[in-house]
């Protein structure tokens, strides 16, 4: 979809919504049967991008559910965010000769490769190169790491195992090789056809599964032009190539689901404050996701654990929390993304969150928009300025402000609406259409009129302007203008 500057008609159609009750931690809600026609209830109750699972429904669904996602945003008249989940490749078991299969500990069996085992007492294992990629020592998990196995050797077309944690496996369960480099395909036909809807639909973000290397980002926003990479960590690959992914994606999903059945289930928590860090570190933004208010599916409350759980992402820098199942086909959607709102809120107006150690300057960003944006976090923090007030093409000084996570609210005007929906996935960014001006003062001057006659600030409120000159050029930030609303703007 390409990028439409907005016309002056149009500015008013994406004002922002202030509201104090909802959060600075976004919140990414998934569309299901159970959501798709209570859009506007999601959206009043703090949801700020809307994920489309292309793993489940049809075509024919997305098309519908992107067109009511578009609507309840104009609506509203606020920004909102559409990111479309491609599946990835999928590695399961073949199918079992006999039916299911109880595996007990210690017990030793053949791996072999394919959809079929000629062999009744064999598995199969529906991957291509399973084999070549086992060592002796590797482990392999089978049902959602139910069961354990260890490969004892590869020989005679097969991977000798024994069974180090025991219980029934069946027909195209879900394999997981952890400690083995397989190489899979990424993106499978099937992600191709979802890209191109994805195109159709002008969709904003694309959430990549399985990725494990830089080069199947860079391969997939070649078929995607325009719209946000999220790199979804959930391989333990991916886990060890997290500077390499992060360098090519905009942001990191962390996808604790299958990087819980890759992982020791102990060290999934410091796997996810890793990667949180590293994503702010590198200027990129994070979402964590999987089984945060899973009880809310069918509960109209959530446990302690899991408020605890939401808490502790917000604490670690996440910019944004997800709810999967709990919106897509739960029995309280509305319900979970307000309970969400509400924790995340809470945290945020705590001392704790705000004496939370910042990110430095980035060396490897040595750049006129970093350096700006760094200088409009600290000066907001030294003054005690609520409101900074960027001007953007691109998205990417709002990014850098981002990071920073200072108290202040960043408001950022932007004149291309695909810019102002990638940003709503930024903690702390409230974004917005906003007619270029042929001028820096200009600028200002309509920005301050502009905000005003929408509440967005009021006369005499201390701000700071952050802009690029000339206007209109991306990553040409280079400008920070304290200023009180009402005075006259003069860079002069």
């Amino acid at each position: 979809m390409p990028t439409q500057p907005a016309q002056r008609a149009d500015l008013d159609r994406l004002a922002p919504r202030l509201d104090s009750s909802h959060a600075a931690t976004k919140i990414v809600a998934t569309i299901g049967p159970a959501s798709e026609d209570r859009i506007l209830e999601l959206l009043d109750a703090g949801m700020s991008v809307a994920r489309l699972n292309f793993s489940h429904g049809t075509a024919e669904d997305h098309r519908r559910r992107v067109g009511k996602l578009r609507a309840a945003a104009h609506d509203r008249r606020v920004a909102l965010g559409i990111m479309g989940d491609i599946q990835g490749p999928k590695m399961r078991l073949g199918f079992l000769q006999g039916g299911p299969r109880n595996l007990a500990a210690g017990a030793e069996l053949r791996l072999v490769e394919g959809e079929h085992a000629s062999a009744p007492e064999d598995v199969p294992v529906n991957i291509p190169g399973f084999i070549a990629a086992i060592s002796p020592g590797n482990r392999i998990l089978l049902a959602d790491a139910a069961v354990e196995l260890v490969a004892l050797a590869v020989e005679g077309g097969a991977v000798h195992v024994r069974v180090r944690r025991g219980g029934t496996i069946s027909d195209k369960k879900g394999v997981h090789l952890p400690d083995s480099p397989i190489s899979i395909e990424l993106p499978t036909e099937q992600d191709r056809l979802h890209l191109e809807l994805a195109c159709e639909l002008g969709l904003d973000m694309i959430g990549i599964s399985f990725v494990s290397r830089a080069e199947e980002i860079e391969k997939i926003r070649s078929l995607a032009p325009g719209m946000l990479m999220v790199a979804k960590i959930e391989r333990q690959m991916a886990l060890t190539n997290l500077s390499n992914i992060l360098e090519a994606a905009d942001g990191v999903m962390v996808a604790r689901g299958d990087l819980g059945v890759e992982l020791k289930l102990e060290q999934l928590p410091l796997a996810q404050k890793q990667i949180i860090s590293e994503a702010l570190k590198a200027g990129k933004f994070s979402i964590t996701a999987t089984e945060m208010l899973e009880s809310m599916i069918k509960s109209s409350r959530p446990t302690r654990a899991e408020v605890t759980d939401v808490a502790n992402a917000v604490l670690d820098g996440t910019d944004a929390v997800m709810l999967s199942a709990e919106t897509a086909v739960g029995d309280h959607p509305i319900e979970a993304v307000e309970v969400m709102s509400r924790i995340s809120r809470a945290i945020e107006t705590s001392s704790r969150y705000h004496d939370l150690p910042r990110v430095r300057f980035r060396d490897a960003e040595p750049t006129f928009s970093n350096a700006t944006a760094m200088a409009a976090a600290q000066a907001a923090e030294a003054l005690g300025i609520r409101k900074i007030i960027c001007f953007t093409e691109s998205g990417n000084t709002v990014r850098l402000l981002s990071r920073y996570r200072s108290e202040a609210e960043i408001i950022a005007l932007t004149p291309n609406e695909r810019t102002v929906n990638g940003m709503t996935i930024l903690s702390h960014v409230t974004p917005m259409l906003f007619k270029q001006e042929p001028s820096l003062e200009e600028m200002l001057h309509s920005a301050q009129i502009q905000l005003l006659e929408r509440g967005v600030v009021v006369q005499g409120e201390e701000v700071i302007f952050v802009a690029g000159v000339p206007p209109g050029v991306s990553r040409s930030t280079n400008v920070m203008k304290l200023h009180r609303i009402g005075e006259m703007v003069s860079m002069h």
